[in-house]
């Protein structure tokens, strides 16, 4: 069967969708991540079509040094014939073609060998935890103050730092689509001690300096309300980060694989990262 590739259109939004919910059987919309992507690296994500139905995508953001990939899904019906092996090879020659050499992803037990293929090294686990519904809400501490677009070059060095690669665009990103749910934490100096966004469904990225008065950022973001019960999305080694979650009625809900293909080598200091932006964001 023909399988051909091009990059997603706004008008494959919709088909995209589709495929993300049969692909990883969520029901809820995809929508809110498909822009995110397509605001930052519309020429990164690719849709696949066999026999000319739309059957499977996956999406990458480059950062300053690095690609991460995610997003990547094929309808139930279609898989097994080839296709995520497809779009993993266009992808990553593309990525080639950017001068991009190392690139990294969260991994599924089910997607791990296909990654391992295409030659991906697993190099630490990734905790995802879901608030249990019906969980206690809080006042944001007086300590925390909203983070705004005016604060982004204070905290740009701070998550650089923790996060191995500038990313600075997709935190504009962020904190253009999710005012009022940002929020900075500050030393006596002024310095940045953390900062966190609270996304639609989720939180994260958070980045703190050291694990002091995380609490009162965990605190702030559930003063907020969550389309669905909110997730974070925490590197293994972050055991800080899992107890403090836990405390707050956060449960351990599946376990993912980091992988790196290129520089396999961590880049970072991964135990600063409370929570990643997304499985798919880094």
């Amino acid at each position: 069967m023909a399988i051909s590739i091009r990059t997603l259109s706004d008008t494959d939004l919709e088909s995209a969708d589709a495929i993300l919910q049969s692909a990883f059987q969520r029901t809820e919309s995809w929508l809110g991540d498909l822009s995110v992507f397509r605001m930052l690296q519309p020429k990164g994500v690719f849709l696949a079509l066999q026999n000319n139905i739309p059957a499977g995508m996956v999406a990458s953001i480059i950062y300053s040094n690095c690609a991460y990939i995610g997003l990547m899904g094929v309808l139930q019906d279609f898989q097994r014939q080839g296709i995520g092996l497809t779009l993993m090879e266009h992808l990553l020659a593309w990525l080639d073609q950017q001068g991009i050499h190392q690139v990294k992803l969260d991994a599924s037990p089910f997607g791990q060998p296909l990654y391992e293929k295409l030659g991906f090294v697993p190099f630490d686990e990734v905790y995802v935890l879901q608030r249990k519904t019906g969980g206690p809400t809080f006042q944001r501490p007086i300590e925390v103050q909203t983070l705004s677009l005016r604060n982004l070059d204070l905290i740009t060095a701070t998550d650089k730092q923790a996060f191995g690669a500038d990313r600075s665009r997709l935190l504009r990103t962020l904190l253009e689509t999710y005012p009022q749910r940002a929020f900075l934490l500050t030393d006596r100096l002024g310095g940045v001690h953390g900062y966190l966004i609270a996304q639609e469904k989720r939180i994260g990225p958070w980045v703190m300096q050291d694990s002091t008065n995380a609490e009162l950022l965990l605190k702030a973001a559930l003063s907020t309300t969550f389309s669905v019960p909110a997730s974070v999305i925490v590197p293994g080694e972050n055991t800080d980060a899992i107890a403090l979650l836990q405390r707050y009625g956060f449960e351990i809900v599946r376990v993912n694989r980091r992988m790196a293909r290129g520089l396999v080598a961590p880049v970072g200091q991964r135990k600063k990262i409370y929570a990643q932006a997304s499985i798919s964001l880094g």
